[in-house]
């Protein structure tokens, strides 16, 4: 059956999903069926695109639809690497590859092991074939559209978070391409839409992350931040709003170490504007106490810890010190959490370090060791930062950031259908 040679009429948007449902339905009995009826669900999206794929949440809903459906059940394997070798891979047709790229990734975070998949599927040679395509479109200047843009990044934000790039697929980013990455958060800064601006920010935190493992003597996100002092101030703003709101542990891991990177390298100790170390001492000080005893938490407090140093140290706040008192008391809390609570090794190795390079040396106050007596601050999860200090100026929002994303969970695109009332027929997944 040639669906481009029949004429299909939609009166709604059930309709049209009620029709993907049928070629979804197609009879199959081997691999190659298989593949046969994954092409044909890709023409029908791309056919109709313009029509009912204009937001993340209709693209969430069909992608859903096919992860959902039995073929899929009965050949994710199969579908996956069809989807991704004989379409994401080969097909130059802007409108295939945005269909192509939202089907993966959606595949990939509705269940981890298919991105895992994906990503083994796509390394051919130690390199990764599908980073290294769109790299090399983005660097061509192909995609013209912020869909495509936002879709191929956040796809190599996920799968470079899972493994390390080679050197061979580094080389194909140059000082132009993180320029053109950090011009495009500056560019969306004001957009009603803020996903594609977050999505930008993250492939940019991940690809530093990438030359910290490398072992390679240049970074190039460090490089080219050295050079954009004043030039890229939404992107200093908007990695404090990301940390302070997201719950992704893994987003505040890679902007910790994106922050360490800065305040450690001499080029870039005052990078940031003033009131934005204000804000981050505010960020860590309730992060420190709120953060509870978990393996995951531990190390997301002392990677707090880690930036900290550098922080106090080598930015304005060496001559401006902000919430000094406040920071001491929090620190020294640390060392005595009260409740008889054990304090982790590197933790307390960590503060040790902050209160003699910091409090001792550099401003040349002497240390007041407290004493468990009831009245340290309560560093559980549930305790609040004025347990430690008046409070923070930047406090914790209820939704958090990643929610600011053009990748929607089945539980987002559930919530969003439900608070889109100008649209009652789509369907909840």
């Amino acid at each position: 059956m040639d669906d481009d040679t029949i004429e299909y009429y939609f009166d709604n948007i059930e309709s049209f999903y009620a029709e993907l449902d049928d070629v979804l339905n197609r009879p199959y009995t081997t691999e190659e069926d298989a593949k046969r009826v994954t092409t044909q669900y890709i023409r029908f999206l791309v056919r109709y695109q313009q029509e009912f794929l204009k937001t993340s949440v209709e693209f969430a809903q069909v992608a859903y639809k096919l992860i959902d459906s039995k073929l899929c059940l009965d050949f994710s394997t199969v579908v996956l690497a069809h989807i991704l070798n004989h379409h994401a891979l080969v097909s130059q047709d802007k409108a295939e590859l945005l269909v192509s790229y939202s089907l993966l990734l959606y595949a990939g975070k509705d269940e981890p092991r298919w991105m895992d998949f994906i990503l083994l599927e796509s390394i051919h040679k130690k390199s990764n074939r599908l980073f290294c395509k769109i790299m090399t479109e983005v660097r061509l200047g192909f995609y013209n559209c912020f869909k495509i843009l936002s879709a191929s990044f956040a796809l190599c934000f996920e799968m470079c978070k899972l493994a390390k790039l080679e050197h061979a697929d580094l080389v194909l980013l140059d000082t132009s391409t993180v320029n053109h990455f950090l011009d495009l958060v500056e560019e969306t800064r004001g957009d009603a839409d803020e996903s594609f601006n977050y999505d930008v920010i993250r492939l940019i935190l991940v690809l530093n992350e990438q030359y910290m493992m490398s072992g390679m003597s240049e970074n190039l996100v460090l490089d080219v931040l050295s050079q954009r002092f004043g030039t890229s101030d939404t992107f200093s703003a908007n990695l404090m709003f990301m940390l302070n709101r997201s719950n992704d542990t893994c987003v505040q891991m890679l902007i910790l170490k994106l922050l360490y990177g800065i305040f450690t390298r001499p080029s870039l100790y005052e990078y940031f504007y003033t009131n934005d170390l204000y804000v981050l001492v505010d960020i860590t000080l309730r992060e420190l106490c709120d953060l509870g005893d978990t393996k995951e938490s531990q190390t997301l407090r002392d990677a707090y810890l880690r930036v900290l140093e550098p922080l106090l140290e080598n930015t304005q706040l060496r001559s401006r010190p902000y919430k000094k008192q406040e920071t001491y008391k929090t620190l020294q809390s640390l060392l005595n959490p009260g409740m008889q609570r054990k304090v982790n090794s590197t933790t307390k190795r960590l503060v040790k370090r902050i209160i003699e390079n910091w409090w001792e040396k550099l401003c040349g106050l002497q240390v007041e060791f407290c004493h468990d007596n009831g009245s340290s601050p309560n560093l559980s999860h549930t305790s609040t930062l004025s347990s430690c200090s008046s409070g923070p100026t930047t406090p914790a929002d209820d939704l958090g950031v990643d929610e600011i994303s053009a990748v929607m969970t089945r539980k987002e695109v559930n919530k969003k259908i439900q608070q889109d009332t100008n649209n009652p027929n789509i369907v909840v997944v």
